[in-house]
């Protein structure tokens, strides 16, 4: 798969949601406008990070060999594909997964903070799963694990049906777990309170609530009575107020489950950045201890051990990489590319650092290709930047396809990280169209001329006429007209308005005898209807402070709202109650819920174009966070909605066609 070409559509796709509601009537605008777009402001290059390759640990079945782990261990952590599938090789720990069993075994609390895509849940399923099977078969819940969201208790639920149940039948599995968030039905929830599992799935509201129910907490806390482990995952969520409830929250656990020596364990991806990972495990050690109510020493932070997956020193030979770019030449297999010279190089740009203080390898800060990797490559070979880009292109994905014969994992793991804005709207100064300052950077006044406020610009959805957003104010009888945000709510005895500024096309003193009204507002007697009087334009001069004068300033013509006509197309609109938006657009309002929907299709009609050889049916989803339960709901039902509309859409199109089939 290739996950530019993924990227560049998904970006066109949303520059055409952008632009395609506004055609900008005023050229040095549309100018502006366009430079712009083709500067990427709203869609920057991509970050790219590479996921490093961790030190090994040694296979399950190696650990069990030294009674690290219980041998029912070697059984169960495998690679499974469907429930009678016993596994075809055990799995291969990294050195900090094992590095937090061997922690585990101690019975201390710990904190994992290795980063995405490291493997951190089996640092803490695999020492309670082994705790499970070293115990007498005994009913009650051994562990507790506790996560921030309901997605994640579920995507854990199904990695531990892959663990637990495959290879073993409905009933025999040797550790049993269950989800308990509140999405439980009644009878599930039922068979839950009466056979509490050995690992219970939850969040810290349930949790809370498990604590105050009487019968919650006469069976549930009851079977957790010498509770073992208490997993908090994603520690990082947990501050403030709310890291202040989950303190608490561990502090009643270890009470109510007579649990004086449980067992605390943290994970985190993020938990502290700056300075060394000796000062960030020492500052992540104080927060787990206030957290856990229990001791927890920087010894037991479990941090990453990184190497390379490529040859160490072959991306510093400045003449193989001249030639590895020139030649274009990329070994198929895995052995041949992990030796490549470029391959090295790429992997220390965007995948591996070497701290300073402790000269441990560590993860490399994102970087851009076009802005970063291709200038520096160009540097070191003296070849054209955009060869370098290219190479540095198709080794990444060259580099995400081979696997390793042992691990399966792809040489090069990368993602790309895309940033998307809304963009700003464009903003003028009071003076003629050949005059005027343009920016799309929200900024009070010209920089060179700050006597010169700046005002945002909406347009006129059809014809692209611009007009100032401001509000009028009288101040000793002066009028004065201000900057406004199309969404503020003026108070007080402000007008909230538009200032039209036409050189070509100036509002008129007698607008009737040159036909500038719409046939609407003129009555039989051509008089303007008594009812339109107050929405009609007022003719004004302004400077470029936005003060009405006598002498000078720029001729405008003052509309107050709600938009009732345009002033250069004279489209007009009866209604006068709400918002403008319907009549005028600013460059900054595309609809968040709208934006999301675009993005999303548009992910995954990419993903459908790609052959099944490249990317199995299963893999092609898309996976969207949003801020709570409201926003996920308020967007489903958004997405829904969308896709309907469009099914229905492209059925009238078909049905319009004949020779198109339905």
């Amino acid at each position: 798969m290739d996950v530019f070409q993924v990227r560049d559509q998904v970006i066109d796709d949303y520059r055409s949601f952008t632009t395609a509601s506004i055609d900008i009537k005023d050229s040095r605008l549309k100018d502006h406008y366009q430079r712009e777009l083709d500067g990427d402001r709203q869609w920057p290059e991509p970050w790219i990070s590479l996921n490093p390759a961790f030190e090994s640990g040694g296979r399950i079945d190696e650990l069990v060999g030294e009674g690290l782990l219980h041998p029912e261990c070697d059984r169960i952590f495998r690679v499974k594909q469907h429930s009678e599938d016993p596994g075809r090789a055990p799995f291969t720990l990294h050195r900090h997964q094992r590095e937090a069993i061997e922690v585990a075994r101690s019975g201390r609390s710990y904190v994992l903070t290795t980063g995405t895509g490291s493997g951190k849940s089996l640092a803490y399923i695999v020492p309670i799963v082994d705790h499970v099977l070293r115990q007498p078969r005994t009913p009650g819940v051994k562990a507790i694990i506790v996560y921030p969201m309901n997605a994640l208790a579920n995507s854990q639920r199904g990695e531990l049906e892959k663990f637990l149940r495959n290879g073993y039948g409905d009933g025999r599995e040797p550790v049993t777990f269950a989800r308990y968030t509140g999405q439980e039905r009644g009878e599930e929830r039922d068979r839950i309170l009466a056979n509490p599992p050995d690992i219970l799935l939850t969040n810290y509201v349930m949790l809370e609530l498990v604590l105050t129910r009487p019968d919650e907490r006469a069976r549930l806390v009851k079977a957790a009575k010498g509770l073992q482990f208490l997993v908090l995952d994603e520690l990082h969520t947990y501050r403030g107020r709310q890291g202040a409830d989950v303190a608490m929250l561990v502090r009643r656990v270890r009470e109510a489950c007579s649990s004086p020596h449980l067992q605390c364990i943290g994970t985190s991806a993020t938990m502290a950045s700056g300075g060394s990972t000796i000062e960030q495990k020492r500052t992540v050690a104080e927060v787990a201890t206030r957290i856990f109510g229990s001791a927890v020493i920087p010894e037991r932070v479990i941090g990453e051990t990184l190497t390379r997956a490529t040859a160490v020193d072959a991306g510093s030979n400045a003449d193989a990489l001249t030639h590895a770019v020139r030649s274009g030449y990329l070994p198929e297999d895995y052995a041949g590319l992990a030796a490549s010279p470029l391959a090295s190089w790429i992997e220390t740009t965007f995948g591996l650092a070497t701290e300073e203080v402790t000269g441990k390898l560590i993860r490399q800060v994102p970087r851009r290709l076009r802005e970063h990797a291709a200038p520096t490559l160009s540097g070191v070979t003296n070849l054209p930047m955009q060869d370098c880009h290219d190479a540095i292109q198709q080794a990444l994905l060259k580099g995400s396809r081979v696997r390793h014969p042992e691990t399966g994992r792809p040489l090069f793991a990368f993602r790309l990280h895309q940033f998307l804005s809304k963009g700003d709207t464009l903003h003028v100064s009071l003076e003629p169209e050949q005059d005027r300052f343009i920016t799309s950077k929200y900024q009070v006044a010209v920089p060179s001329a700050p006597e010169k406020l700046l005002f945002p610009l909406a347009f006129c959805r059809e014809c692209g006429q611009d007009y100032a957003v401001v509000k009028g104010l009288t101040r000793q009888g002066e009028t004065i007209y201000a900057p406004r945000a199309s969404r503020d709510v003026t108070a007080g005895d402000a007008l909230d308005g538009y200032l039209y500024v036409s050189t070509q096309l100036p509002w008129p003193a007698d607008p009737i005898a040159e036909g500038r009204l719409p046939d609407s507002w003129v009555g039989p007697d051509s008089h303007v209807l008594p009812n339109k009087v107050r929405y009609l334009p007022q003719r004004v001069r302004v400077d470029t402070a936005g003060h009405t004068v006598d002498v000078g300033g720029t001729p405008a013509a003052f509309i107050p709202s709600p938009f009732t006509f345009c002033l250069s197309c004279q489209v007009s609109y009866e209604q006068t109650r709400g918002r403008d938006f319907s009549k005028l657009i600013t460059l900054d309002a595309e609809g968040r819920s709208s934006a999301v929907s675009v993005l999303s299709t548009s992910v995954v009609r990419a993903l459908r174009e790609i052959p099944e050889s490249e990317l199995a049916a299963d893999a092609r989803k898309l996976l969207t966070f949003v801020d709570n339960r409201q926003d996920a709901s308020l967007q489903a039902g958004h997405l829904n909605d969308f896709v309907q509309v469009a099914q229905l859409r492209g059925a009238l199109y078909a049905a319009t066609r004949p020779h198109l089939t339905a």
